[in-house]
């Protein structure tokens, strides 16, 4: 008698416990399907076709990567050949994406934000590598840089209404060519962002640091 008792306590606690399967079941199924959710409002085209390109594929022996803007990087190289090897731009490929520098003196007058015909061949060059891939709508940031020597004339009360107005010349430049206006971003920094320094310890003009420091940057990332 006390047997059946036990047994039958057992069973009742089993079935007490069976509602914790249906449970977990259900939680399983919710966990699953917010997951499933999240997968398709998150799909990028372009991030997916980029994340394939970017694998690692073993060629001729050697491991490489390819990604978009390496193959950019690639055209730019070839494109501005004439301008590297003559020191009026400089490309570099990092982790946030291509960092193109230019002299001022390939894309301006002195004191002046009109493009020169040379300058306005180069932003060529440029647009044409990004329309080859086209389809994954970089964003373009262009930045102005000058040097230290004040400016003050009607137009250009400042170095930062100078650097500001050349590097929208670039992007209404840019806008000519087809590229989209809200991909694109113009920015002044003045003489605020030197990639030399402009005065040495003792605080004297260092002159022949000028010409690196005006410079229009351009930034193209995913």
């Amino acid at each position: 008698m006390k047997r059946r008792q036990q047994n039958g306590g057992l069973d009742e606690a089993e079935e007490d416990q069976e509602w914790l399967l249906t449970y977990s079941d259900m939680i399983t199924l919710l966990l699953a399907f917010f997951a499933m959710l999240i997968a398709v409002s998150q799909t990028d085209i372009a991030l997916w076709e980029q994340m394939k390109q970017g694998m690692r594929s073993d060629v001729a022996g050697k491991e490489k990567v390819e990604t978009p803007l390496a193959e950019i990087k690639i055209d730019l190289d070839s494109l501005l050949l004439e301008e590297r090897n003559q020191g009026l731009v400089g490309i570099v490929l990092d982790k946030n994406g291509i960092v193109l520098s230019f002299n001022s003196s390939s894309l301006y007058n002195s004191g002046e934000a009109v493009l020169l015909p040379s300058g306005e061949r180069i932003i060529t060059k440029v647009t044409q590598a990004l329309n080859v891939l086209g389809y994954y709508q970089f964003r373009v940031d262009v930045e102005g840089h000058t040097d230290n020597v004040p400016i003050n004339t009607p137009r250009f009360p400042s170095n930062w209404e100078l650097s500001v107005a050349r590097a929208s010349e670039v992007v209404k430049f840019f806008i000519r060519e087809g590229v989209e206006s809200d991909r694109l971003k113009a920015s002044g920094y003045a003489d605020t962002k030197p990639v030399l320094p402009h005065v040495d310890e003792f605080g004297r003009d260092i002159v022949e640091n000028r010409a690196a420091n005006r410079r229009i940057v351009i930034r193209i990332y995913y």
